[in-house]
């Protein structure tokens, strides 16, 4: 129970430290970027939650390259980040496929297909799903699944984090009203309205689909002691999220539209089950190859 409260203790405290550095990254940023704070928010948060992992590593004597997953020759490495990448796609375009068929989503005509234009649009898909890959990777299954393991166990650490993943998609910041006066104590101020979503039960097929899915990157975590693989699933699930969020449109009178979420127009109670079916499969592989024990 206490490796438990210190995990959620340091969460806690990577939101509260990216509140406060958001008003001098924004500083910083704002005369190139000039996006919204609550853009800055975002980006200061995770920044300070690789900062925060890695005092949570070092709380336990366990900061290192490895502790955050990043273990093997790099060619093995990106050998299975590769895979993963696949693995990711697989999972994804399954799921959009279904979509399609039951009429939830629809191709949107609107969109170029020239071959320039979509190779503009995989590139950023691909840029974009690395760098959320890596970031996320890197604190869910990369430090705080290291710290938490070594006090509790697999089936204790595979939970949380993956609780602890879901439930940070859907902290979500406002946009500020253009005449706010921001400075250093604004993120801060923001964080309480932040939550309003926990509250709605509305949001339960979304929540478990992304809590399902951090399930099935623990067990690839602990299969593979790294989280290369876990980099290439989420890498490849976000490039066709991204994709798919381009050439298609949720349609408004599909019969099925009860499988996707109120608040995404992509996961839902299909794509819940979807997941849970490659967790369940994958489990059974993880039990049945046998693998040591020691560590991770």
């Amino acid at each position: 129970m206490r490796a438990i409260i210190i995990f959620c203790l340091f969460v806690v405290l990577a939101f509260f430290a990216g509140a406060i550095m958001a008003y001098p990254l924004k500083l910083l940023l704002d005369p190139v970027l000039g996006l919204a704070f609550r853009k800055y928010l975002t980006y200061a948060t995770l920044i300070s939650g690789l900062i925060i992992s890695g005092i949570y590593l070092q709380l336990y004597n366990s900061l290192s390259f490895k502790a955050f997953g990043y273990n093997g020759k790099l060619l093995k490495f990106l050998n299975s980040m590769f895979n993963g990448f696949v693995y990711g796609m697989i999972i994804m375009l399954i799921i959009e496929v279904l979509l399609l068929l039951l009429g939830i989503h629809e191709i949107d005509t609107s969109r170029s297909i020239s071959i320039a234009l979509f190779m503009e649009r995989l590139t950023k898909a691909i840029l974009a799903g690395l760098l959320i890959g890596l970031v996320e990777e890197s604190i869910f299954r990369g430090a705080l699944f290291t710290g938490l393991y070594k006090q509790t166990g697999a089936v204790v650490t595979v939970f949380f984090s993956s609780l602890v993943y879901s439930a940070v998609h859907f902290i979500r910041y406002r946009d500020l009203p253009g005449d706010t006066d921001i400075g250093w104590l604004t993120g801060i101020g923001m964080m309480p309205e932040a939550f309003r979503r926990f509250h709605e039960w509305s949001i339960v097929d979304y929540f478990l689909t992304l809590f399902i899915f951090g399930v099935l990157l623990g067990l690839l975590r602990l299969k593979h002691r790294g989280i290369a693989a876990c980099i290439g699933v989420h890498a490849g699930i976000v490039m066709l999220i991204k994709l798919g969020d381009y050439y298609t449109n949720r349609a408004h009178n599909s019969n099925y539209d009860y499988l996707v979420s109120q608040y995404n127009s992509t996961f839902g109670w299909m794509s819940f089950i979807v997941i849970l079916l490659f967790t369940v499969f994958y489990l059974v592989k993880l039990n049945t190859s046998s693998p040591k024990k020691s560590g991770i």
